[in-house]
C-alpha cells in the first residue's frame, strides 16, 4: 500500500495569453485541440512515471524512489475501457500490478491474481474516467501557454508547447506531492504537512518548488502526442513557517505520456479468469490515486 500512495500522482485549472507560431496563435491551437478530443472514437497511450523523495533530520536519512508504468486502450464507440499499471519499488524491488476494465457497463479490476467487480452507479462518468486524454487537453487549454517550437514525435509533426501551470494547477500537483511524502515518510511530521488541510497562503513552498508542462500537439489532426510533467519541491519547518524539529523533504517527479493509434481498431475483451472475482465499491479519491493522472 506503501508505494500505491507514494507514485500518487496529481489533478485541477485557467488562463491564456496570444502567441503566434507559424501562422497559428495559442488560442486558435486551443481550440482545435479541445475540439479534436472531444471527437476521439479511439486510441491507445503509454506512461512512464520517476517518483524520489529524500527524508533526512538530525538522526537519519532515506530514501524513497519508484517507477510506474502504465498501458492503456479507449474504445469510445464501443464504450469500454482498459489500462494497466506496474508500480516497481527500486529500494525493495517489490513489483505491484493491477488492470482494470470497462465494458458492457461493468467495472473490474484484477490486482494481483484476484478478481474484482466494482459496483457501478453511473456508467458514463466511468467511462470517461478511462478517457483521459480530454482531461489531459483541458489541463494545457488551462495553463499559460506557449508555442516553442515544432518537433517530430511519434512520426508526426507537432507544434512543441511549454505550458506554466496557473496557481491552483500548480497547488494541486504540489499538493498531492506532499501527501505522498507524508504518507511515506519513515519519521512522524507535524500536522501541517498532511495534505488534506493544507494551507499554501501559510507557506514559502510556492517560493521553493517548481511545475513545468512540455506537450507536443501534432500539426495535422490537432492531437495530443506527448506530455510530460516535471515537479520538485522541498519541506522544512522555515519553508512551512512553524515551530518543529529540524527535517528536510525532498520531491521529485517525472511523468511522460504518449497517445496513438488515433481512430484504429481498439479490441478489449475479458479474460475468462475474470469469471472468479469478489464484489466491493470504492471511492473517486482511491479510484484518482491509482490513476495518477493530472486533470483540472
Amino acid at each position: 500500500m506503501k508505494i500505491i500512495l507514494t507514485i500518487i500522482a496529481f489533478i485541477s485549472l485557467l488562463c491564456l495569453p496570444v502567441v503566434f507560431a507559424e501562422g497559428i496563435s495559442v488560442d486558435q491551437l486551443k481550440q482545435m485541440m479541445t475540439r479534436s478530443a472531444d471527437n476521439l472514437t479511439t486510441y491507445t497511450y503509454t506512461r512512464s512515471a520517476e517518483s524520489t523523495i529524500i527524508y533526512s533530520n538530525e538522526s537519519l536519512q532515506d530514501k524513497f524512489a519508484a517507477i510506474k508504468a502504465t498501458e492503456g486502450k479507449v474504445n469510445l464507440t464501443a464504450q469500454s475501457g482498459w489500462w494497466s499499471h506496474q508500480l516497481t519499488d527500486i529500494g525493495t524491488g517489490q513489483v505491484l500490478t493491477w488492470q482494470g476494465y470497462f465494458l458492457n457497463g461493468t467495472e473490474l479490476w484484477k490486482e494481483g491474481d484476484n478478481w474484482t467487480q466494482f459496483i457501478i452507479t453511473d456508467p458514463d462518468a466511468l467511462l470517461a474516467d478511462y478517457n483521459e486524454l480530454p482531461g489531459q487537453a483541458a489541463l494545457l487549454n488551462y495553463s499559460n501557454l506557449s508555442i516553442i517550437g515544432s518537433e517530430e514525435m511519434g512520426g508526426e509533426d507537432c507544434y512543441k508547447l511549454a505550458a506554466e501551470p496557473i496557481p491552483l494547477i500548480e497547488k494541486t500537483i504540489l499538493g498531492t506531492q506532499i501527501f505522498a511524502s507524508y504518507l511515506s515518510s519513515p519519521f512522524p511530521l507535524p500536522d501541517e504537512v498532511d495534505n488534506k488541510n493544507f494551507d499554501f497562503d501559510n507557506t514559502s513552498i510556492l517560493e521553493n518548488s517548481n511545475v513545468s508542462i512540455t506537450a507536443w500537439i501534432s500539426k495535422k489532426t490537432s492531437l495530443l502526442k506527448r506530455i510530460e510533467i516535471d515537479s520538485s519541491l522541498i519541506l522544512t519547518p522555515s519553508i512551512l513557517k512553524i515551530e518543529e524539529l529540524n527535517f528536510t523533504i525532498q520531491s521529485d517527479l517525472h511523468e511522460q505520456t504518449d497517445y496513438s493509434n488515433f481512430g484504429e481498431s481498439v479490441q478489449i475483451v475479458l479474460p475468462e479468469e475474470s469469471q472468479n472475482q469478489s464484489t466491493r465499491m470504492k471511492g473517486a479519491d482511491w479510484r484518482w490515486a491509482i490513476f495518477g493522472l493530472v486533470e483540472p
